[in-house]
């Protein structure tokens, strides 16, 4: 996640803010995904179906893979600046 010469502590903290905007990103495609329903509710088309069916998840489902992996590489980045005494 970070150069060796690098603060670990500055590392977490700009993988932090990136994770707090992703999230507030999937909120925003939640807020479409429900209003995209909303308009299929009340005049179904085929092809606003067919995309209800499949893009939004996906995209969340990416989204939520790049959190995942941000918590991972966090981890490491907090071993690296608090190391277990051996």
């Amino acid at each position: 996640m970070s150069r060796p010469d690098r603060d670990p502590m500055d590392a977490i903290e700009e993988a932090l803010q990136n994770i707090q905007i992703k999230h507030f990103e999937m909120a925003g495609m939640v807020d479409d995904y429900r209003t995209m329903l909303e308009e299929l509710r009340s005049r179904p088309d085929d092809e606003r179906t067919k995309l209800a069916r499949a893009l939004p998840g996906a995209r969340y489902h990416v989204a939520t893979t790049y959190v995942t992996e941000t918590w991972r590489a966090i981890e490491g980045e907090l071993k690296r600046a608090f190391p277990e005494d051996r």
